[in-house]
């Protein structure tokens, strides 16, 4: 929720959230179909630029 990824080289000071973990894994039916419920990240902590995207 607070931007901040679970990563070696992540810097920023925001608290990880225990309820997400950036990955999934599931399984699809016999027509290859599959469902995936997740979050709506949060505000990305970066100083937007007229570069980026």
């Amino acid at each position: 929720a607070g931007g901040r990824y679970r990563h070696k080289k992540e810097g920023y000071l925001a608290p990880l959230d225990p309820n997400f973990g950036g990955c999934c894994r599931t399984v699809t039916d016999e027509n290859g179909g599959y469902s995936l419920r997740t979050v709506k990240p949060g505000a990305y902590p970066w100083p937007n630029g007229v570069n980026d995207w």
